[in-house]
């Protein structure tokens, strides 16, 4: 639902900052495809049924949002997750060139809040779901001593859409915007999008995962979808390890080797 706060707060931002007419106009529509982005239909949970409808539109999404990036990556040398870092980094040089960096600062108070109420959307799904077992010595109160509980989970969740929404906001300011694909997802039920070291029958490969909540045969969990995959194979509890891969039936020989966010290396 469209609040009414957020807007009056994001045109005053506009003014003040005496935003050129193109750009505010960029600005406007970006805020409202985040702004319309519906949490409460992210962290529904469906059955696997239901959500292997969508596998076909999913795949092509993804694979439009990998392509987006491997421009900077082969132009960088670099992973298809670290290259979402360069035009990120470009729009913030040419928002400081242009002189509205500190209107853009403003403007991310809107699209911070907004992925606060993605994750306080996530926090409640959480609850309902499987959770992974806290082992060993744990504060409970802090949620502190390691990384793998389901508080710390919705926490990455509610980071990487600030992360995605911020970035898809700032990359306005240039012709063409990389994170349109991102954004596209999110709209399409993403709760998390992360760029995964995968390795099977020897081949090693990055691919994009998106989770997603499913209802199945054990419980409300995650399901973790991989770009090509034309069923869903692989789920895991709240809080479970990033390189934890519970198959839907049978064997999985996919094996997760590395992830973006380095606390989460496997070795």
């Amino acid at each position: 639902m469209r609040n009414e706060t957020d807007v009056t707060l994001l045109e005053n931002i506009i003014l003040r900052h005496q935003i050129g007419e193109e750009t505010a106009s960029g600005i406007k529509q970006a805020w409202n495809r985040i702004d319309a982005i519906d949490e409460s239909e992210t962290f529904r949970y469906e059955s696997i049924e239901e959500f292997e409808k969508k596998l076909s539109n999913l795949n092509r999404l993804k694979e439009k949002a990998t392509e987006s990036f491997r421009p900077f990556a082969d132009r960088y040398h670099t992973s298809l997750c670290a290259a979402m870092g360069v035009p990120m980094m470009d729009s913030i040089s040419k928002a400081r060139e242009a002189g509205i960096y500190e209107a853009f600062y403003e403007l991310f108070g809107l699209t911070n809040a907004k992925a606060k109420r993605f994750g306080l959307a996530a926090l409640y799904s959480a609850i309902q779901g499987q959770k992974n077992e806290t082992l060993g010595t744990y504060n409970i109160v802090f949620d502190r001593d390691s990384p793998w509980t389901f508080r710390n989970e919705v926490e990455h969740m509610e980071e990487y859409a600030r992360y995605h929404f911020n970035s898809y906001m700032i990359n306005q300011i240039n012709t063409t915007n990389p994170f349109g694909p991102v954004v596209e997802l999110y709209e399409n039920g993403a709760a998390d999008f992360i760029f995964m070291q995968t390795e099977q029958d020897g081949k090693i490969k990055e691919r994009l995962a998106t989770f997603h909540t499913v209802s199945t045969d054990n419980g409300n969990v995650i399901a973790v979808h991989m770009t090509g995959d034309d069923k869903l194979f692989h789920y895991r509890k709240w809080g479970e390890p990033y390189f934890t891969l519970n198959t839907i039936k049978g064997q999985t020989k996919l094996r997760i080797i590395g992830i973006a966010d380095q606390r989460f290396v496997t070795g």
